[in-house]
């Protein structure tokens, strides 16, 4: 079984502080405006994650990372709660599994499993959440192969991950009872539905 975790932090210099804040480091936030459409919408909810749509933007990425894949099905989700002061959290048990055919005769069935618990703060900027101060201490992304049955010691293909971290902003829409999240810079897209 290969497993990693996941834990960075968001480091930001003086200067690219004082350019991101603007007035912020003079004068005090103003917590009196209203909230905008973006943060109504996203903000004091549980969101779920749809995992079919996923899947099927995992199928298409997984032969441009090389591996030759023909199915991924998906089991388990991930819950996103977001609450109205910003602080993120979000649950998984979240598994794909993935069939694909290295060579005529071989059949590969890959596990790909996201499970835990991660939290941070991710604060909306118009159309932005800029994600902050993330804990992976109980979060764990493992991947697991077995090859014409036979288990796989050493995975020679890569999957790419399809979870965010506090790296990069995050482009939103939202509308109701769907929100869409993708990591600024990236072509990967979660789409989300709104649970309460």
């Amino acid at each position: 079984m290969i497993s990693s975790k996941r834990s960075s932090a968001l480091v930001i210099g003086p200067v690219a502080l004082l350019m991101l804040s603007g007035c912020a480091l003079i004068e005090p936030a103003d917590t009196s405006a209203p909230p905008t459409s973006m943060e109504v919408c996203a903000l004091g909810h549980t969101w779920e994650l749809d995992t079919v749509d996923l899947s099927e933007k995992l199928l298409v990425e997984l032969p441009i990372a090389n591996v030759p894949a023909t199915a991924v099905e998906p089991s388990g989700g991930q819950t996103l709660v977001w609450q109205e002061d910003g602080a993120i959290t979000i649950e998984s048990d979240l598994v794909f599994t993935i069939t694909a055919v290295p060579a005529a005769d071989q059949t590969m069935t890959i596990t790909h499993s996201y499970t835990g618990t991660v939290s941070g703060q991710a604060l909306i900027n118009v159309d932005v959440a800029i994600p902050r101060d993330w804990d992976v201490s109980e979060y764990e992304v493992e991947t697991s192969a077995v090859l014409n049955e036979e288990p796989v010691e050493e995975l020679a293909y890569t999957i790419p991950r399809s979870d965010f971290d506090d790296k990069l902003g995050l482009i939103l829409t939202c509308e109701t009872d769907v929100l869409t999240i993708n990591p600024r810079g990236t072509d990967f897209i979660q789409r989300w539905t709104r649970a309460s």
